[in-house]
């Protein structure tokens, strides 16, 4: 039996002020690190189906690394911050405000999602992505919150677990599902390399 590896990607990081809160939100990405996308696909196998989240971001950091071959799945979306997208933190006042950040993985923003329906919404697509796509490679490119959301669907972990993670621009992640017959095992291989 051989073994379904998926190889995520954090995006490049994002061009504009790092104070906003871009979530879902489409912006450009700044593909000016050009050692470390080099480094990643060197990292990458040959033969993969590739996947992005399909916002802008990821697809630019797909093409820098070297394919326009890719399949947008919006179930690989970061978290969506509903209202909030777009605005800064700091400007961010009201009840909602404090209530997500007494408990940010259940809480949502007007309009959004909370960190574990994030969970959910990416782990459901794993796991379908990973029974149709069987014993291949997989290469994603997605967000900091899709990625840690992959480590909980992995390592079967809670929202709090999972968000302490560091996912840095352009790091890969790898884990693994082993097939014993009966049940998938998952396989964390590396975090932020």
């Amino acid at each position: 039996m051989t073994n379904t590896h998926w190889w995520w990607i954090r995006h490049a990081k994002s061009l504009g002020d790092p104070a906003i809160i871009h979530g879902q939100d489409d912006v450009d990405a700044d593909l000016s690190d050009l050692e470390s996308i080099a480094s990643l696909k060197q990292r990458l196998p040959e033969k993969a189906l590739w996947l992005t989240s399909g916002i802008k971001r990821s697809n630019q950091t797909a093409e820098a690394i070297g394919t326009k071959n890719f399949i947008e799945t919006p179930g690989l979306m970061e978290q969506d911050f509903g209202d909030w997208t777009g605005k800064r933190w700091i400007d961010l006042k009201g009840d909602s405000v404090r209530k997500f950040w007494l408990n940010c993985i259940t809480e949502k923003p007007p309009g959004g999602e909370s960190f574990i329906q994030m969970i959910d919404r990416v782990s459901d697509t794993i796991n379908t992505l990973s029974r149709e796509y069987e014993n291949k490679n997989i290469v994603a490119i997605a967000h900091s919150g899709t990625i840690k959301a992959a480590l909980a669907n992995a390592l079967n972990l809670f929202g709090q677990s999972a968000s302490s993670f560091q996912i840095d621009n352009l790091s890969l992640t790898e884990i693994e599902i082993i097939p014993d017959g009966v049940h998938r095992i998952w396989n964390v291989i590396g975090v932020n390399r």
